[in-house]
């Protein structure tokens, strides 16, 4: 059996283990969920499974050549796609020629190759849309394996061509850290608007540095938090769980200076789906919220 981890859903167990029995794994695969480690176990579980000469009810025999290999992770035709020494990310110029450009060309060894992207989360738009055309039509003897902790951080296009299998809950306390990251730094940049401290807010904006991502929701959070702001008082319902800062910001800033943080943030947000340079992404959210603090000032 794989996938045979206390970790993982039993049903995902069990779909896992029937595909490889009647040799019908997906060529498109999301492994969604769980950590790291068992994250890259399943994928090489699931390469196993197909580039095994002597599959035996699904199992991989590991006593073949290619069972070795892969068990000492030197197979030829498993390709993990990781951003070059040095660098952040993957980069376009890594998609073309270690994917695009070899898609076609036949396995070295093994009767298929696979590409695993051990961090998916962390691929650009970009990169996600240059896949699209690869992965929804791939040669017969490729495979794509996607590891990814969040499958909502991925294009919707890219989930659409996926079997997602699901590794279970594991990540659960690191996402409630994220979230009350998102939380905390929202919470303290509205706080230094309406304190009129514009160095704090230039502090208080230190935590988004070279985070793209962090940015972008911090910046949802805090259009929901104005939202409250505008109406409170209206007994309408909160959107952002924020009363505090809300109720700050009502009593700090007029409608106008309000909608005016609420385009500030729009931008923000329009930016960073674009894929925005991440240093001039928290300039630009500092100077546009400093601009409307000195209007109120004034």
């Amino acid at each position: 059996m794989i996938f045979n981890s206390p970790e993982i859903p039993e049903h995902t167990i069990r779909a896992v283990n029937t595909l490889s029995v009647n040799g019908r794994i997906p060529q498109t695969v999301m492994l969604s969920g769980g950590n790291d480690a068992l994250q890259k176990k399943c994928a090489l579980e699931l390469a196993n499974a197909v580039m095994c000469s002597q599959l035996k009810n699904g199992v991989p025999c590991g006593t073949c050549s290619d069972c070795i290999k892969i068990k000492a992770g030197s197979h030829p035709d498993i390709i993990n796609i990781v951003p070059e020494k040095d660098k952040k990310n993957v980069s376009k110029e890594q998609i073309d020629s270690l994917v695009l450009s070899s898609l076609y060309l036949s396995p070295n060894e093994a009767a298929n190759k696979v590409y695993i992207f051990p961090d998916a989360n962390s691929l650009s738009p970009v990169i996600q849309n240059a896949l699209l055309k690869s992965i929804e039509e791939p040669p017969e003897f490729v495979m794509f394996i996607f590891l990814c902790e969040l499958r909502e951080k991925m294009l919707e296009t890219i989930i659409s061509r996926c079997v997602e299998f699901h590794l279970g809950d594991t990540l659960s306390a690191k996402i409630k850290t994220e979230n009350e990251k998102v939380l905390n730094t929202a919470k303290d940049i509205v706080n230094a608007l309406c304190k009129e401290d514009e160095f704090s807010l230039f502090l208080k904006t230190a935590p988004l540095q070279k985070n793209r991502q962090l940015t972008k929701q911090c910046a949802e959070k805090i259009t929901n938090i104005v939202r409250d702001a505008l109406t409170e008082g209206s007994n309408a319902p909160l959107l952002s769980g924020c009363e505090l800062e809300a109720y700050s910001l009502a009593r700090s800033f007029g409608t106008q200076s309000l909608l005016k943080i609420k385009d500030a943030m729009d931008i923000i947000q329009s930016d960073a789906a674009m894929n925005a340079n991440e240093n001039l992404l928290i300039t630009r959210l500092s100077s546009l919220l400093a601009v409307i603090m000195k209007e109120r000032i004034g």
